[in-house]
């Protein structure tokens, strides 16, 4: 554990004071086979998981450090990409986004409010602020931490994203807390995308279930930007 400490500490430090850090893109498809976006995730050169780093950049109070490197090179990386652009953001640092100068058009994209934090009102005010702005919202891994009906009620994002938890029990016949949720999306009026798709055989039964769009393995795996600008790779 001491030296994976250590390998996580190497890597936060190498992101923010070096730049040494890799974007990656995921692709997200509608349920009919029409190309949604990309999803925006972080490797780092020594291989530290993300999550990992992420914590100990919170414990450090370097969040809002790391996401603004991070957030860059994706934005820089995904300039020439197609279709909608999914950041994430946790709830205690959207205020930073509204200071965030990065030279790209709002509308293009969706900010995924992470299932790490409560929405406070101070938060819920902002997010009304950026929806002035242009950007989009979803709620990401609905279904896990806090990511609540509570929650989707508050943000009332234009996406829901059901966990990788959420919908790999759907497939093994636990359905309901799926149902439940496309439910309330489509209760105001939200975009559902299920998360951890492994097969493509799920793809009709998921659409049956009310899912309008997927991402995971079976749909790509995350790559970096220049491996999706061959047009020919981004196909169902």
């Amino acid at each position: 554990m001491m030296i994976e400490h250590v390998n996580w500490r190497t890597a936060l430090v190498a992101a923010i004071e070096e730049r040494q850090i890799q974007p990656v893109f995921q692709p997200i498809w509608t349920v009919d086979g029409t190309f949604l976006g990309f999803e925006a995730l972080t490797r780092f050169p020594n291989g530290s998981p993300p999550d990992r780093v992420w914590a100990l950049a919170e414990e450090q109070g370097l969040v809002e450090q790391l996401d603004a490197v991070a957030l860059t090179a994706a934005i820089q990386d995904a300039a020439t990409l197609p279709g909608k652009l999914f950041l994430n953001i946790g709830a205690p640092y959207l205020s930073w986004v509204m200071r965030w100068k990065h030279g790209i058009d709002p509308a293009r994209i969706i900010w995924e409010i992470t299932e790490t934090y409560p929405l406070t009102t101070d938060a819920v005010t902002i997010v009304g602020r950026l929806k002035d702005c242009g950007y989009a919202f979803a709620l990401d891994d609905a279904g896990t931490g806090y990511a609540t009906p509570h929650q989707l009620y508050a943000l009332q994002p234009q996406v829901v994203k059901l966990s990788l938890n959420m919908v790999h029990q759907w497939h093994r016949g636990h359905v309901q807390s799926l149902q439940s949720w496309v439910r309330a999306a489509h209760s105001i009026g939200a975009t559902v995308v299920a998360e951890g798709v492994e097969d493509r055989a799920w793809l009709s039964t998921l659409a049956a279930e009310g899912v309008d769009a997927v991402q995971g393995y079976a749909m790509g795996k995350p790559q970096p930007a220049a491996t999706w600008q061959d047009a020919s790779l981004i196909d169902v």
